[in-house]
């Protein structure tokens, strides 16, 4: 005789925070896992000189760690992110999980109006990027000078974190910033944790906490205020036209940009 399974209803605050912040929490958890396994097993690999060649290209292998450990990290929310994320069409469940992810990537591209639908995304992106990194650098620049502290607003932290970003090599910055990053950034914290957040509470406050969240992620207060910004504009993007491809496309594109930038400043 078979039993009904009872589901029982989420109510509480934490029943709800709970189910929401789970899948972040196992990204973070196995990330950084792979984080320190690969920090170990980079200078022991059986190769002459090899710790020497990892101690001269630090800053440029951390980028590199850190986007595999993302890799590793999402795709212990693939199943939660289609399941979130996936709003139209037929599932096939006997597919492996990467088949569906593709299936999933190419009915998305189908949903769009436009090539110039597109480009609007990335434009916006872009423009948003440049006009943020502007502000906060201006605030930064102000408030230290005030201050007279070096510190202020986590600037020796966000210091050493731009070192790194911007140690990698042309193309290995497009790979990282251009298409790891978004991708694994937005699966995260618009595919999985904004939708979730829209079950329980109202788009407006859903908005605001995702993009909280995304802004906290970051580690440092210039970053924490850039990425809480960026965070509300691309929920919104997301929100407002119903397709994945919208806040990947605005993300790849503002992070191509401010890499480009940045590489030909310096």
């Amino acid at each position: 005789m078979n039993k009904k399974r009872i589901m029982q209803k989420r109510t509480t605050f934490l029943q709800k925070a709970a189910y929401i912040l789970r899948p972040f929490v196992v990204y973070m958890v196995v990330k950084t896992a792979a984080m320190l396994t690969l920090a170990i097993l980079l200078p022991s690999l059986p190769i002459a000189g090899i710790s020497v060649w990892v101690e001269e290209h630090s800053q440029m292998l951390s980028a590199a760690v850190n986007a595999a450990a993302s890799l590793v990290g999402v795709s212990f929310l693939l199943r939660d992110f289609l399941k979130e994320a996936s709003v139209s069409g037929e599932v096939d469940i006997d597919a492996g999980v990467l088949k569906q992810l593709l299936d999933f990537f190419k009915n998305s591209f189908l949903g769009l109006k436009s090539f110039g639908f597109c480009v609007l995304c990335a434009v916006f992106g872009v423009v948003s990027a440049f006009g943020l990194n502007a502000l906060i650098g201006e605030a930064s620049d102000f408030l230290t000078r005030v201050s007279q502290t070096q510190g202020t607003l986590g600037s020796q932290k966000y210091e050493a974190v731009k070192q790194i970003q911007y140690s990698v090599p042309l193309l290995g910055g497009l790979v990282l910033y251009g298409v790891i990053s978004p991708l694994v950034e937005e699966i995260v914290f618009r595919g999985v944790l904004f939708n979730r957040m829209k079950k329980f509470y109202s788009v407006g406050r859903a908005v605001v906490c995702s993009a909280l969240l995304f802004g906290a992620f970051h580690g440092n207060l210039p970053q924490f205020v850039y990425g809480t910004c960026m965070g509300v504009l691309i929920a919104l993007c997301y929100e407002w036209t119903g397709c994945f491809y919208a806040p990947l496309l605005f993300h790849a594109a503002a992070n191509v940009a401010v890499f480009l930038a940045a590489g030909v400043a310096g």
